[in-house]
């Protein structure tokens, strides 16, 4: 089975290397993940969800800055933006159940962010769940 608390973590930090740095760099990819786990389907699978939130990020970014206008993505600590995109993006893929996606980003906010990050990440990934559930209504 694969552990997924490990993948989200490998995920988020190769999405802040590559926000760091402006360039999804496989080489910086590799490194953070090769330094994260001796496990290669986490290690595959955490570069495929990294990837993946990393090519929604202009459309996740848009979102963001719309349903939390007093902090445009520009003035968010990185670590906060790489698990905004990365949850955002795996809420909008519907395979985990949103209180474990929003649950498991407002740990690793603790365990990697600032003071203040998990109140901030748990706020904005509630609006964007209402949002997902509002257009699933329609």
């Amino acid at each position: 089975m694969i552990k997924k608390r490990k993948v989200r973590e490998l995920a988020m930090q190769v999405l802040f290397v590559w926000d760091t740095n402006t360039s999804s760099d496989a080489a910086l990819a590799e490194q953070v993940i090769r330094d994260g786990s001796d496990d290669n389907e986490v290690r595959r699978q955490a570069i495929q969800w990294a990837t993946a939130a990393w090519e929604h990020r202009e459309s996740t970014d848009a979102r963001l800055e719309r349903l939390a206008p007093q902090w445009p993505v520009r003035r968010q600590p990185g670590v906060d933006r790489a698990l905004l995109r990365l949850s955002t993006w795996e809420l909008t893929r519907g395979e985990t159940p949103p209180k474990v996606v929003i649950d498991e980003a407002i740990e690793l906010a603790k365990q990697f962010s600032t003071e203040q990050s998990a109140a901030f990440v748990n706020g904005v990934l509630d609006a964007v769940l209402k949002e997902n559930q509002a257009l699933v209504k329609e």
